[in-house]
């Protein structure tokens, strides 16, 4: 698939919310965050910043209308803080300004003073000390305090996982419009609902005020399905409280100090074997850093649960995994979900126990592969399942055990440059655990000319939605690509979108597109009937832009026919 938003990118004609402005009436923001980890703000002083010339004004948790919350799944994250501060990075005040020169002059102006309090940065101290952000979650299956004594050999050992930085090109930005209803907020964001709520939250207004706009992004992987939020909803502040459209667009130190990483996690394995591999039972407990706030943690923990045991049967399994408060950023999503951390950990005490019983870890790993009917640690069974008979054709298509042999015959061979090669198996689940989030919208409209828009709730940000969504569009309508536009997401065109993620956008919104084409089509098909005198039992194909009666030589074109329905008063447009 050709997608041509790749030769704009290429060209650098892509346009991203740090291109847009209003008129030369745009103010920009900086973020004044804290400088410690934890503690009581006991002084803050603005005066002398806001004295500065071409400083607009200085914005507090003090000035917001609403509601000072932006939590998604537990409201625990306070737009800007008040009391105290729970990270480094953490906003307290938003600066607005006619530069961003300016705006970080009056930053450096600003006189702040704390009473520092003790900071946890490690979970398992944190959970120590019930600092948690839900209660603990347990996945069992099987008897695992009775299986113990049938294993040959049990291994047990500690797994630490780092956070990770997102580093998508185009950093967090939002630009705010005031406008006479509410705020329209083009937004570098995977979720255009959430942050509409949290934008409408803050402000104290309706969510048919905020009208929340998505170009495209510069990536994402997962950094922006929640945590665009915040940037958001300050620029929507600044800009309903001046009257101006207001952007925030954070520099590259900026996102990355202020922003969260894929979550770091510090575990506990205890695995049991027999002598020929077969794992007997597994045990496990998972503490996640969350950082200071929720964020999408507790769901992000779900799915660490939900691979636990990763593409394997253990007949007596029990994972335990709790999401730990500390004093770091809110951690949030990353490509896998939680599911990377949990995969390393089994596969981490495959390799341990292979290694003390002097087993190729591949012995394992294929031995214990789940096949069909299996049943996994949350209750659900195997059906088509093809791990064996995919491990089976790696095998046979790259000779695993070649390239094996050629990796050792190099390391003995060589005392500076080593090689290594290892296999893992994976299962992973796609669409989002929480099953209401699985759905999507499309707003379909042909017009007299012949063209077509098309409108979803999915955002493009480099995996090629839009380009997708066409070729669904056209292959329905019997019509070139080139005829079709697919429009920014735009939550007053296709409401209460779910995120962009999960790996099933263009599943759903391509079905939704599908619908509501056909909505259209079917209409169009009676509507060519009517208009060539044929029975409405005859069969209408439509090909290249041409409506056609089967086996008779009566014709409509494409565009003859739209302005035919026009006139006849027939609707061209559908939601789906």
């Amino acid at each position: 698939m050709r997608n041509k938003d790749a030769i704009l990118n290429v060209r650098g004609e892509s346009c991203y919310v740090d291109d847009l402005s209003s008129a030369g009436e745009t103010l920009v923001a900086e973020v004044f965050s804290s400088e410690i980890s934890h503690g009581e703000i006991t002084h803050l002083d603005l005066s002398k910043a806001k004295s500065i010339s071409g400083v607009i004004a200085i914005f507090t948790a003090n000035d917001i209308p609403g509601k000072n919350q932006i939590g998604n799944i537990i409201e625990d994250e306070p737009l800007l803080a008040e009391d105290k501060v729970d990270y480094i990075g953490q906003p307290i005040a938003l600066i607005v300004a006619d530069s961003n020169t300016l705006a970080r002059k009056a930053m450096q102006e600003i006189k702040i003073k704390y009473k520092k309090m003790p900071a946890i940065f490690d979970p398992r101290e944190a959970f120590s000390k019930g600092h948690l952000i839900a209660p603990q979650r347990v996945f069992s299956l099987g008897d695992i305090d009775n299986a113990w004594n049938k294993c040959d050999m049990v291994v047990e050992g500690t797994v630490e996982s780092g956070g990770q930085e997102h580093l998508y090109l185009e950093t967090q930005s939002s630009l705010a419009i005031p406008n006479e209803y509410g705020v329209k907020v083009i937004s570098s964001t995977q979720s255009p609902t959430v942050v509409q709520r949290a934008v409408a939250k803050v402000l104290g207004i309706s969510m048919n005020k905020v009208e929340i706009d998505v170009i495209r992004l510069g990536g994402a992987f997962g950094g922006k399905e929640d945590q665009a939020t915040s940037w958001a909803a300050m620029a929507a502040l600044a800009a309903s409280k001046l009257g101006k459209p207001v952007k925030i667009t954070l520099s590259r130190n900026e996102d990355m100090n202020m922003t969260g990483k894929r979550h770091p996690y510090s575990s506990d394995f205890k695995i049991g074997l027999k002598n020929d591999g077969r794992i007997i039972a597994y045990d496990v407990n998972f503490y996640q850093n969350a950082g200071a706030s929720a964020d999408l943690s507790t769901s992000i923990l779900e799915r660490t649960l939900f691979h636990a045991t990763n593409s394997y049967f253990i007949s007596n399994v029990r994972a335990t995994a709790a999401s730990c408060r500390t004093n770091s950023p809110p951690n949030t999503a990353f490509r896998g979900f939680g599911a990377p951390q949990a995969m390393f950990v089994i596969e981490s005490a495959i390799f341990k126990a292979a290694e003390k019983m002097g087993l190729d870890p591949r012995v394992i790993q294929e031995k214990n592969l789940i096949k069909e009917n299996d049943i996994f640690p949350y209750g659900m069974r195997a059906v088509d399942s093809l791990s064996r008979k995919t491990w089976a054709a790696v095998d046979k298509k790259y000779n695993i055990k070649k390239i094996y042999k050629e990796v050792e015959k190099f390391n003995l061979s060589n005392t500076f440059f080593k090689k290594g090669v290892a296999i893992m198996p994976i299962c992973f689940g796609i669409s989002f655990t929480n099953k209401f989030l699985n759905q999507a919208s499309a707003l379909v409209h042909v017009y007299t000319d012949g063209s077509v828009s098309v409108s979803i709730s999915a955002v493009e940000m480099g995996q090629g939605v839009n380009e997708k969504i066409k070729k669904v569009a056209a292959s329905v309508f019997g019509i070139d690509t080139d005829m079709i536009k697919v429009e920014s997401t735009n939550t007053s065109r296709v409401a209460n979108t779910s995120p962009t993620a999960a790996s099933a956008d263009i599943d759903m919104n391509g079905n939704a597109v599908r619908l509501a084409c056909e909505i259209i089509l079917n209409q169009m098909k009676k509507a060519a009937l009517k208009k060539l005198g044929c029975k409405k039992t005859e069969n209408v194909v439509i090909q290249s832009g041409v409506f056609s009666i089967q086996n008779k030589k009566k014709k409509i074109r494409w565009n003859d026919l739209i302005l035919y329905m026009y006139q006849e008063r027939i609707s061209l447009s559908a939601q789906a």
